[in-house]
């Protein structure tokens, strides 16, 4: 049974409420010149591509390697790839304690986390940065994020290797696991993404202390839910409509296990009647693959029955405000809306792929939305509540250590939640159709999707 209206709407506020990285920018790279210097992003899938230097991977060690509330705390990140020439990295850890850097590590403070000063380059297969984290004085778990850049060296976007990884630790207390509970039904998925925390602590918001939820789309599914005549696994015992009662069932014209209308003699089964349905909703009876259960897909059809044609389906472009869909399934039909001016409120207003750049006076860096001081010695990130966008930035090879402005580490997009130029709010789609994305900590709590599924 395909959503209700209400639980659409329950889940977009739930992926808005829940990111724990930053909501990406919306749409396709534009190809405005790359950035030597990184800026805030969860992602660079949407610009960087080719993956000439291989399959890269993140490692990431802390010193000591079990520390305490107040603890400084060194970490060391390691980004390898088999051709790796430079390389970038966005750091966050939602606001928790306070980032800094260390002299030589060619990282600097940027709104919401650490990013590259410049394109760092390789050695030995590797790019290595060093930072340090100063711990909260009460115990908790933490979750750092990296948006890492294996890059091969050739002033452009092209050939580069994205990846991204979350490293947790629990710090001054026996760990517990929370499970991603996106529908808010009191069960989460571990196969959604998990959260280390103290095991006295309540499972925080957009969370489970429970695993084992088989739809995370529907906050009537979960184990221990009455099984219904209705197709599905509501009890997520991986069986369907078992020991369920018998419900009225009306003619399915196309056998796709909906009927339009109840209209006809009726029957009383279960799913089990040839040419009879128990789920109504049918918008086009005489096609099977038109029904609220199907999957959208651009072609100028309803296909999900759920009123609206290609919705999050079409082509899409722009960044930021800017972001469109096209007005046909043809990417060349799809133009981007004009930017507006960049403000502090952690969303990409003039649409060049940064979020909330420029908009505070020196010395004031941009969190939650509002502009506070620096402590302008590489320090404090304390109390951002992440969002990220624009993308990794940076660009060209490092090895001379010049900081080129070319596009080895260059900025891009990833995903949003943001409101349409009606007014409605959309979702994008960068990495699959949902991004809860990681760095955003009132957006993950994210990715949002977002973040992608990830166990």
């Amino acid at each position: 049974m395909r959503p209700s209206k209400a639980a659409k709407i329950a889940a977009t506020r739930t992926l808005v409420a829940l990111a724990l990285g930053g909501c990406a920018l919306l749409g396709r790279a534009s190809p405005a010149a790359a950035r030597a210097s990184g800026i805030v992003t969860d992602n660079c899938d949407s610009c960087h591509s080719g993956g000439d230097v291989g399959q890269p991977t993140l490692t990431l060690t802390a010193q000591p390697a079990t520390f305490n509330p107040g603890d400084l705390v060194t970490f060391t990140l390691v980004l390898r790839a088999p051709s790796i020439r430079v390389g970038g990295a966005y750091i966050t850890t939602g606001g928790l304690g306070t980032l800094q850097t260390l002299s030589g590590e060619g990282l600097k403070v940027n709104t919401q986390g650490l990013t590259h000063s410049a394109p760092k380059a390789a050695v030995s297969g590797a790019v290595t940065f060093h930072f340090t984290w100063q711990a909260p004085t009460k115990a908790g778990g933490l979750d750092l994020g990296v948006a890492a850049l294996a890059g091969n060296g050739n002033n452009a976007p092209s050939g580069d290797s994205p990846t991204t990884g979350h490293f947790q630790w629990v710090f001054g207390c026996e760990a517990r696991t929370f499970y991603l509970d996106l529908d808010r039904d009191g069960y989460g998925a571990k196969s959604e993404g998990t959260l280390l925390g103290c095991i006295t602590d309540t499972a925080p918001t957009g969370y489970s202390a429970l695993d084992g939820d088989c739809d995370e789309n529907d906050e009537k599914v979960h184990p221990g839910a009455t099984e219904l005549c209705n197709s599905k696994d509501d009890n997520c015992d991986q069986q369907i409509d078992e020991g369920s009662s018998p419900v009225i069932m009306w003619p399915d014209l196309d056998g796709d296990g909906y009927y339009k209308s109840q209209v006809g003699t009726s029957k009383t089964g279960c799913g089990n009647v040839p040419g009879y349905a128990a789920l109504g909703g049918d918008c086009n009876d005489a096609d099977r693959a038109i029904h609220p259960g199907a999957t959208e897909i651009c072609n100028l059809l309803d296909d999900n029955c759920d009123g609206v044609v290609d919705e999050r389906v079409r082509p899409r472009c722009g960044l930021g405000w800017c972001a469109r869909q096209s007005t046909t399934c043809n990417p060349a039909d799809c133009h981007p809306g004009p930017p507006a001016v960049e403000t502090c409120n952690v969303f990409d207003d003039d649409c060049d792929g940064e979020i909330d750049n420029g908009v505070c006076p020196t010395g004031f860096l941009c969190g939650q939305g509002v502009c506070k001081p620096s402590d302008g010695a590489g320090g404090a990130i304390g109390g951002s509540t992440g969002g990220s966008g624009g993308h990794l930035g940076g660009g060209g090879s490092a090895g001379n250590g010049s900081g080129h402005t070319g596009g080895d580490v260059s900025r891009g997009s990833g995903c949003v939640i943001a409101p349409s130029p009606g007014g409605t709010i959309e979702r994008s789609r960068s990495r699959g159709e949902l991004c809860a994305s990681i760095f955003y900590a009132g957006c993950l709590l994210g990715s949002l999707i977002r973040r992608r599924r990830r166990g």
